[in-house]
């Protein structure tokens, strides 16, 4: 069945256009400029994606979540979720209310400010990310946080106006899709990247097990880091894919505009209690999902869920790859031969292969796939 949101309530914070109008309006409410992750967080918070969260975390939160991976109601919960405005902030006191800025300089949601703390950047990184390290993407961008951290309870007075807004569900209206399209039982398929038939390989895999009904294919296209490949580029790929290769009736495509967290397997329990509150029964993991560079153990991921019962059933996948033998997609668990019959998938030669104008693998690229790659302007700068 549909599980129910996690904490046992979907939060909905999105304010009545009275109200939103009121504040907008309102010229002695404060403005308070983010970090551009925190603006994706604060509508996910709003919209329900981060439930039981109902704003930004008080640093008893923060300290729990740092040093027990849990809320401090006990709940499991490994990302923190904390908004460190980076001006603004220094005339707020706990019962001031302030408007949050978005990407474009416009307000599009609110904050009661219900406790003010200061903000350690290093030791944030260290217990979050694992490292200080500032070729770190994640830890690299905290340079950019203020030195003040917000709790408090958050509105939404706008949906952000994205790229890729028209493929943004809510977890209300994934939901409801489920239910209207008889799913009882939905695997969340996690993506960074354009597909490959490594992905498809293990997309097809679960739509085989006859305890999954669907799969919610969402790639993260929120604040990437340098390199990446842009949010239209990835959901324009996406969307020719699914459309060429699966049966509509058992997957949805959806965008999840947030910055990708690279925290290994914190950021993989992270995402898979979000894709519970978004309604999946599933959570599709396979080999260093949410890694970078080497800082993270690629199988960790794997072992998290044995630690933390978070509610989805983890489908743990080994790492795939092209055998030139077996002519098909495969792993070590299936295939016999030799790593020399091996084709990688991974993206970095793919994008080595576009920046030089080599032809791309058609054994790891469908063709429609690449095509939309050599539509040129497709990565982050």
């Amino acid at each position: 069945m549909i599980p129910e949101p996690y904490g046992g309530r979907l939060v909905n914070g999105l304010l009545g256009e009275r109200e939103a109008g009121r504040l907008l309006d309102d010229r002695s409410v404060p403005s308070l400029d983010l970090p551009p992750e925190q603006v994706y967080d604060a509508e996910k918070i709003a919209t329900g994606a981060y439930s039981p969260l109902e704003g930004f975390m008080g640093p008893q939160d923060l300290e729990s979540v740092m040093e027990a991976d849990r809320l401090s109601s006990g709940l499991p919960w490994t990302v923190p979720i904390v908004l460190t405005p980076r001006a603004g902030a220094d005339g707020l006191s706990p019962g001031d209310r302030a408007l949050l800025k978005g990407t474009d300089g416009r307000p599009f949601a609110v904050v009661d400010v219900e406790e003010k703390y200061p903000f350690d950047r290093s030791r944030f990184a260290q217990k979050v990310f694992g490292t200080t390290d500032p070729a770190h993407p994640n830890v690299a961008d905290l340079q950019g946080w203020g030195g003040s951290a917000i709790g408090g309870r958050v509105g939404l007075l706008r949906r952000l106006e994205l790229p890729t807004s028209r493929f943004e569900l809510t977890p209300a209206e994934t939901r409801e899709y489920f239910a209207r399209m008889g799913w009882k039982s939905v695997a969340a398929y996690q993506a960074r990247n354009p597909p490959h038939t490594a992905h498809e390989y293990i997309q097809r895999l679960t739509l085989e097990r006859e305890d999954v009904d669907a799969i919610l294919v969402q790639p993260i296209v929120g604040k990437l880091k340098k390199g990446d490949y842009r949010p239209e580029i990835i959901m324009k790929a996406y969307e020719t894919f699914v459309a060429n290769y699966y049966p509509r009736d058992r997957v949805l495509l959806a965008a999840l505009s947030i910055a990708m967290r690279y925290a290994g397997p914190k950021a993989v329990l992270f995402y898979a209690i979000v894709r519970r509150n978004y309604g999946c029964s599933h959570y599709i993991v396979g080999r260093d999902q949410a890694g970078v560079g080497g800082y993270y153990d690629p199988y960790a991921a794997h072992r998290i869920f044995d630690r933390y019962d978070v509610g989805v059933v983890p489908l743990r996948y080994m790492e795939t790859f092209f055998c030139r033998v077996c002519g098909w997609m495969a792993s070590s668990k299936v295939c016999p031969h030799p790593k020399e019959q091996h084709i990688d998938t991974s993206q970095t030669g793919i994008r080595k292969r576009l920046a030089e104008g080599k032809p791309l693998p058609t054994e790891i690229l469908r063709p429609e796939v690449a095509e939309v790659l050599r539509g040129g302007d497709v990565f982050v700068t």
